[in-house]
């Protein structure tokens, strides 16, 4: 036991243990750190193995609970902000902006403890007696839909002590503050998380804010991950928040492929502009509009449409060959055409990208790389792309076999 000026810490160096009391009948409310909906801290992270230290993050961490983040730090391509809604990403590094479903560690981790912790404590619960756990009194309740579902509750501070569903233990305290002028005030307290895959603990302060976490330290494969939590802010509203036009975005972007994969193209092409018309940085609008072009045949749509994505994203490997494959057809720009393939094999050796440089090597005469190319293709070339694959590579062989009859 170490003392302060104000304040005693009670360690629980044993294991938790649970004494049956009698006494207590009215419910505890649960504290509840989410409850304003949107909320702001700034979050330094590292990850420690083996004594070395990986800085993983320095920033800020917005929310909208539960379904929407954003991050913001500094890094060497300039600031970078990380916004997701339900899974839809908006990232802007520098003056690029990507778009997309993917996942992000610290907003996983912050979903997984925070979050899910918050969850059970939020849940419908009927009070069931009251216990001891480590020392403490505390209220146990059952969830109302989950019989099997258990928490005690600290009657003073709201947290919980312990969450069990059934034989599992979900959260237990492993210590706890004590202010010496106040016994029954507790000031800081410690779980030991079982919510997700790796085990974690947490440690909540009490606040002018009221309680909220001040560390997570995850016991993953690779190391531990610290992220100390700093300067919570919270807020009942967010009139400009970036999550309410990424949803937005995201809702469109999943129409715009619901009508493409059924074939309705006007719709689709219809969906894609009211992308663009929204948020003119969302260029996969443009890629979007190219391919339904593609599908119209329309070479001028398809064209304009793949030079606006590539302005924006000149690495982008998808529309350099799908551009250079348009040229190439037509039997334009060749130097151009072979250039832009030549990139996309570099940037990403996939065989329709093998396949178009070769079939562009065939037409200016370049036969016997062509048909190293395609041969190459052939090996990883999925189902769909053998037939068009084999037909150049045929083209080639012919040609070299008309080459070798003229010698």
């Amino acid at each position: 036991m170490s003392l302060s000026k104000h304040r005693s810490t009670y360690l629980l160096l044993t294991i938790l243990t649970i004494l049956t009391l009698d006494g207590l009948a009215s419910a505890a409310e649960t504290a509840d750190w989410l409850s304003h909906g949107f909320g702001s801290v700034v979050v330094y992270s590292q990850r420690v193995h083996e004594g070395e230290e990986t800085l993983l993050m320095d920033g800020v961490l917005h929310y909208a609970y539960p379904y929407g983040f954003q991050v913001q730090y500094f890094a060497a391509e300039g600031p970078v902000t990380i916004t997701s809604s339900h899974g839809f990403f908006e990232v802007k590094t520098g003056n690029d902006v990507q778009y997309g479903y993917d996942r992000y560690w610290l907003f996983e981790d912050v979903a997984d403890y925070l979050f899910a912790l918050a969850k059970y404590t939020r849940l419908p619960m009927k009070y069931s007696g009251a216990d001891q756990v480590a020392g403490s009194k505390v209220k146990r309740y059952v969830a109302e839909g989950d019989p099997e579902l258990m928490l005690w509750l600290h009657p003073q501070s709201g947290l919980p002590f312990l969450i069990r569903q059934g034989q599992k233990t979900l959260v237990s305290v492993v210590s706890f503050v004590l202010d010496l002028e106040d016994p029954e005030r507790i000031t800081s307290v410690e779980l030991d998380l079982s919510l997700a895959k790796d085990a974690a603990r947490l440690r909540l302060d009490l606040s002018d804010n009221g309680w909220v976490p001040s560390r997570l330290t995850i016991s993953e494969p690779l190391g531990e991950v610290h992220i100390d939590f700093s300067d919570w802010s919270f807020r009942e509203e967010w009139p400009e928040n970036p999550f309410d036009l990424l949803t937005e975005l995201r809702d469109l972007n999943d129409l715009f492929f619901q009508h493409y994969d059924v074939g309705d193209w006007e719709a689709a092409l219809q969906t894609a502009q009211s992308l663009l018309a929204l948020a003119p940085q969302f260029w996969q609008g443009y890629l979007y509009q190219a391919f339904v072009y593609e599908a119209l045949e329309n070479y001028l749509g398809v064209v304009e449409n793949y030079q606006q994505v590539l302005m924006r994203q000149p690495d982008h490997d998808l529309a350099l060959n799908n551009l250079a494959y348009h040229y190439l057809l037509r039997e334009v720009h060749m130097g151009r055409a072979i250039e832009m393939a030549k990139r996309a094999v570099e940037l990403d050796r996939k065989a329709i990208y093998l396949d178009t440089l070769g079939y562009g090597y065939y037409l200016v005469g370049r036969l016997e790389e062509a048909k190293e190319l395609l041969l190459e293709a052939l090996e990883g070339a999925p189902e769909e792309a053998v037939e068009e694959i084999s037909g150049h590579l045929d083209l080639v062989l012919q040609a070299l076999g008309d080459e070798n009859g003229n010698e």
